[in-house]
């Protein structure tokens, strides 16, 4: 889609005249796709527990999780525009069917282990992946330039607004069981899989862009760098992904599965309530000096959680925390994707990603460890300095990186 057709189908000042059908097709897929994310990073480590898995065992299935993915973000990264994007979403949301399937299906050990490896929940790290990658790669074609931190913003608005819900219905297996759970994440495959058919051609890269490298010669050393530093920060937020947040609260207060739903609710909804305050900050400052101001603060707190007394002064934190620590999600991905050319992007966002995946990984497993055999707050420390090192590093590298309409 040329600027002059993405202009055109923007104009106007309701909600969907700046953004095509496509990527309102997006924004729904991502609600129900994140719905049962949510739910997943709540239940999953405390399901896993039930079923006699031990901390640092609980731990590493968590990094199996994430390691799978990040072999699919890799692969995606460079067979994705030749295959084409729409056929491997839909293929991918079928796989998220596939593990819906084995956890409904037996409550044997293998089965939850096959389904974090075959599905794509990555329950330790937040949502990453090959649906972030390619998403992220034809968001920038559905709006104009101008509205493209927007795009982000309301992309990570609704995918942490139905994660918030998923949260919540994390409470239903002490009345209900799991059944149903499992049941709603093999659905939201299914409809993934109708959704991602429907898109048009216009998601797919231009004609060309697949023949030539998966990244050009200018974009190689941007690409590094930040793939580099983003490293640094996943692995810092490996330690507090949300299955390890929620099994940290369990082990520390000893809540309840409905009691952790309510926090992970509120956690999540603040956080979906922060992005668009961060579209209007970058619109002021600048995507950089948003992703770093933002995050230095959040990860102080996170450090201040570890050492919070009691269950409602940790919750309290962590809240204060949530409404800080994702503004750099949006105007991160934004500014990815403006300072690398179009042809470029979905390399850019699958190696990116991959490096965040497969940094985050480790850090499930050793966050298991410490909660066995260390201080519980370690993790949430070593998350805290490891992201606060993240946010010094690349303000440094790229403070006189700006993108095309910030100059």
């Amino acid at each position: 889609m040329s600027d002059a057709h993405k202009i055109g189908a923007v104009r106007g000042t309701g909600f969907g005249d700046w953004i095509d059908r496509d990527g309102r097709l997006i924004f729904v897929e991502k609600t129900i796709r994140t719905v049962p994310y949510g739910f997943l990073g709540v239940i999953f480590s405390v399901y896993l527990e039930k079923l006699g898995f031990s901390p640092f065992a609980i731990g590493i299935v968590l990094t199996a999780t994430v390691l799978s993915s990040a072999l699919y973000t890799f692969v995606v990264s460079f067979v994705a525009d030749r295959i084409g994007r729409r056929k491997t979403l839909v293929f991918f949301a079928l796989t998220d069917f596939v593990a819906g399937t084995l956890l409904f299906v037996s409550t044997n050990w293998w089965a939850p282990v096959l389904a974090g490896i075959v599905g794509n929940m990555t329950v330790g790290a937040g949502e990453v992946g090959p649906f972030l990658l390619l998403e992220q790669a034809i968001l920038p074609r559905t709006s104009s330039s101008n509205r493209r931190t927007l795009a982000f913003s309301v992309y990570n608005l609704v995918g942490y607004g139905a994660s918030s819900i998923g949260a919540l219905l994390a409470g239903l297996p002490t009345y209900v069981g799991y059944a149903p759970l499992f049941i709603g994440y093999m659905i939201s495959g299914l409809v993934g899989a109708a959704l991602y058919s429907s898109l048009s051609r216009n998601v797919e890269p231009d004609p060309g862009a697949a023949r030539r490298s998966v990244l050009s010669p200018r974009g190689r050393p941007i690409v590094a760098k930040l793939s580099a530093l983003f490293a640094v920060d996943s692995f810092g937020g490996g330690f507090i992904g949300q299955s390890i947040l929620s099994y940290y609260f369990h082990l520390r207060f000893g809540l309840d599965l409905a009691t952790l739903g309510a926090i992970f609710f509120a956690t999540q909804l603040v956080t979906a309530l922060s992005f668009l305050l961060a579209e209007r900050i970058a619109r002021r400052i600048g995507l950089l000096r948003t992703m770093v101001f933002t995050h230095v603060p959040s990860n102080v707190l996170l450090i201040v959680v570890a050492f919070a007394p009691t269950p409602l002064s940790a919750v309290f934190l962590l809240l204060c925390r949530q409404s800080l620590s994702q503004m750099d999600v949006p105007t991160r991905q934004s500014y990815v994707m403006s300072i690398v050319d179009e042809p470029d992007r979905t390399a850019a966002a699958g190696l990116t990603s991959t490096t965040r995946t497969v940094s985050s990984s480790i850090s499930p497993s050793l966050a298991g460890y410490a909660l066995t055999n260390l201080w519980l707050g370690t993790p949430l420390v070593a998350a805290g300095a490891l992201k606060l090192a993240y946010d010094f590093l690349i303000y440094r590298n790229f403070r006189r990186v700006r993108p095309p309409e910030e100059r």
